[in-house]
Formats: C-alpha cells, structure tokens, sequence
C-alpha cells in the first residue's frame, strides 16, 4: 500500500512581517497540533533566533541556515533534511518557514529528487504581509514582491496599526501584484484553520535562484561582553536606512535583553529562551560591505572587539 504524500505548509514574508508568531499561532491550533509534525526554520544569518522563539512541543526541528530557501545553494542540505523527515515514518506534517529575505521561487524540484519522490505535497504557500510597513519596502525590494505574487493565500498582519482606509489602499496593491490568492486581514498572526484548509496550492513556473538575494548581507555578532548602549542606538540611527532586520540578544550592563529593529525601531523585551554569551545578534542590511558592517557593531562594545 503505498504511502500519503506528506502536506507541506510553506510560510514565507518579509523580515519582521510576523512568520514567526504566526508559526507559532499554526501550533496552537488544535487541527495541526493533533498532527506528528517537522519544522523547517530557514534564517538568513549564521545564529538562528526563530527557531529559538518557536513555541516548544514535540515536534522535530530542522535549522537551515546556509542561504535562501529558494537558492540551488541550499539544495543538498534540504534535500538531507527531507530524507530526515522521511526516516522518521509518524510525520504527518511540515511546516516551512522561510527566510525574510528569500525571493520565492518554486521548489517542488527539491521534493522530486529521487530518494523524495512522491513522498511530499505543497499543500499552501502562506505570505505574511506586515501591514505596516509593506508600502515602504517593497518598490525596492524584489524579495517583497515575488513572496506575494508566488503566495497561495496572503495573510494582511498588523492592520490594527494603520488606518482602515489605509488597510484597503494595501489590500488593492497587494491584489494588482496576485490577483488569485485570498486575503485575510488580521493581528498576531492569528487565523481559523478554515481559511489554511480551504487555500489550493497552485505550481509556478521559475527558476531556482544561483545567488544570495541582490546588495543583502548579513553579520552574526556573538560575544561574551557588554555593549555601550548610547554607541549602539547612536549607530542603529546612523544607518537605520541600511538596516533590514536586526535580531537577537544584548547585555547594555543590567542583564541580557531580546533586541530586534523591525521597519526602523528598535524594540527591547524580556529574553525567552537560553542564552550562552551576553551578546549575540544578527543584522540584516542592504547596499552595505558585509566587513563595514561587522566593523561598525565591533565599535559598540564596552571593551575592545578582536
């Protein structure tokens, strides 16, 4: 008898769009959480944080770091992961979450290797859209664009941060880019599993991508110090128009906090989960040198950097 094909739930959007809570919202529902599932955190940095901030359970959890989920240069290690997954015989479920940064593209090519063949389906690919900042980004971003035009169902996140009329102005953009895919208007993430259930999957034609997402690099920072919190907010300003993302943990000199910068403010909470250095983040940015980069954020410690 041969076996069901594995339904695969791809959650793509832009750096601090929401993936993640609305992973975690996924979690919670009882219709998934019933299910044997594997997840599947691809992040654009050499420190992985989402898959630190995803609710515990019992679920299997697969890191993929290396580069866009959607570039040929990843290929090898996911298709490791799927034989993986596939070992493990009770998985009833995947849940991919792509990288911010990721430009979509079709990947069913990775589910059709030979050791994979007919062993998993796409069952919907999910596009969060930060409702915030989605105008801002996406005339000079192409990684915000093909997530939505490549998405099977388009979930609108924090419109209770803008104005109505300003939730239909964006509603209308998003149509003109993906005519087909529905769209829900919601905060945190949350949806009912009705409107997962009722998306369709529809197959697109494209190429994999043979490079990193254009003028983006990131830098992974992680050391045992303190930071001068004065020198980092002076530099976070100073090159706010540079930063995509920022994300991870500090010590300003009172004990570790989770630092993130999403649409160019800087956010500050208690941090939830282990840490092993007081000081480890990733930052994401555009049309800057990797080594400036690292250069500037090596200056905002309280001792020297080497």
């Amino acid at each position: 008898m041969s076996r069901r094909p594995i339904p695969v739930i791809l959650i793509t959007g832009f750096l601090g769009a929401g993936k993640t809570t609305f992973l975690n919202h996924l979690l919670g529902l009882p219709e998934i959480s019933s299910q044997k599932l594997a997840l599947i955190i691809n992040e654009f940095g050499a420190i992985g944080f989402d898959s630190a901030l995803v609710a515990k359970g019992s679920h299997a959890t697969y890191e993929l770091n290396k580069g866009s989920l959607f570039c040929i240069c990843i290929k090898t290690d996911f298709i490791k992961t799927l034989d993986a997954i596939t070992a493990a015989s009770d998985i009833e479920l995947v849940i991919i979450e792509a990288t911010g940064v990721a430009e979509t593209r079709d990947i069913e090519g990775f589910f059709s290797a030979h050791q994979t063949a007919g062993l998993f389906e796409i069952h919907a690919n999910l596009c969060l859209v930060d409702a915030l900042n989605f105008i801002t980004v996406v005339p000079y971003l192409k990684a915000v664009r093909s997530q939505v035009a490549w998405a099977d169902g388009i979930v609108l996140n924090k419109t209770s941060l803008i104005l109505a009329q300003e939730t239909d102005k964006l509603v209308s953009v998003l149509r003109s880019i993906n005519p087909a895919a529905p769209i829900l208007r919601t905060d945190f993430g949350s949806i009912p599993f009705d409107f997962l259930a009722g998306l369709k999957h529809v197959r697109r034609d494209g190429p994999l991508l043979d490079a990193p997402p254009e003028a983006v690099v990131s830098v992974s920072i992680e050391r045992d110090a303190v930071l001068d919190r004065e020198a980092f907010i002076r530099l976070t300003e100073q090159i706010k128009g540079n930063i995509l993302r920022l994300k991870g943990h500090t010590d300003f000199g009172s004990g570790p906090v989770f630092v993130e910068i999403v649409g160019g403010r800087l956010l500050e909470k208690a941090v939830s989960y282990q840490i092993t250095t007081r000081t480890a983040f990733t930052v994401i940015a555009w049309k800057m040198r990797r080594e400036e980069l690292t250069r500037l954020f090596s200056q905002v410690f309280k001792e020297p950097f080497t």
